[in-house]
């Protein structure tokens, strides 16, 4: 415990003095490091590892793994899960290889599927802190891209950094009057009703519909639209 909180220490709290990264990532001082064993077996030498910059916002490459049973703690009981099939399987697939890397650089994701969702018209479901998908029936009868894309904008709300949340706030016109982020806004149009609940959801409404429907977003919510193209346009 005493040797994690020294490198929680130098990690987080002394980050490496005069390096600036920039948004997604953190800064990382240079630091001995002894050789090493890693669980698979794979030696590390020893090396003097210079500062640098990490991203916080990735996980790495994809992983996907299908999921047949409930998920632990999952809030809908009476939902009937079952095993995707392999043509379910193949189409998931194959839409991840075509999406942008700043959604699908996730790590393992876990993908359930399941017959039909306790929300009305839902046709997915995600819980972004376990990295948890599931997909409805219904997702597999519309355009599953789209909803594919509009879950992992929900796991992207949680890499953002406080900055780039702060910003997207401003630019969305949602109010954290008390500095407990329970919000308000001004605005009376969004992309999608729902995104009138809270910012996450109005923020995986609008990257869906930043790649779904540009032209739509472009007209009716011009500075959102600039801002996503900012901070997405860089990162397909």
């Amino acid at each position: 415990m005493k040797l994690l909180s020294i490198i929680l220490y130098l990690i987080i709290l002394n980050p490496a003095h005069g390096l600036e990264c920039s948004d997604g990532k953190y800064p990382v001082s240079g630091h001995s490091r002894t050789a090493y064993y890693r669980t698979d077996g794979t030696h590390v030498s020893e090396a003097d590892v210079s500062s640098y910059c990490k991203n916080y916002r990735s996980d790495g490459p994809l992983k996907v793994k299908f999921q047949m049973k409930i998920p632990k703690d999952w809030p809908f009981k009476n939902e009937i899960f079952k095993k995707c099939t392999v043509n379910e399987q193949k189409n998931i697939a194959e839409i991840f290889s075509t999406l942008p890397k700043i959604l699908t650089q996730v790590g393992e994701l876990k993908i359930f599927c399941a017959k039909k969702s306790a929300t009305e018209d839902n046709p997915a479901t995600s819980a972004p802190t376990k990295k948890i998908i599931v997909l409805y029936s219904a997702a597999f009868k519309t355009d599953l891209k789209r909803i594919l894309i509009h879950e992992l904008a929900h796991l992207l709300y949680g890499f953002l950094s406080t900055k780039e949340r702060k910003q997207y706030w401003r630019v969305a016109e949602w109010i954290d009057s008390n500095q407990t982020e329970s919000f308000t806004t001004k605005r009376t149009s969004f992309s999608a009703l729902d995104g009138k609940y809270d910012p996450e959801e109005d923020f995986a409404n609008n990257v869906e519909y930043f790649y779904a429907e540009q032209e739509f977003m472009i007209k009716n919510f011009p500075s959102i639209t600039k801002w996503l193209s900012k901070f997405l346009g860089d990162k397909q």
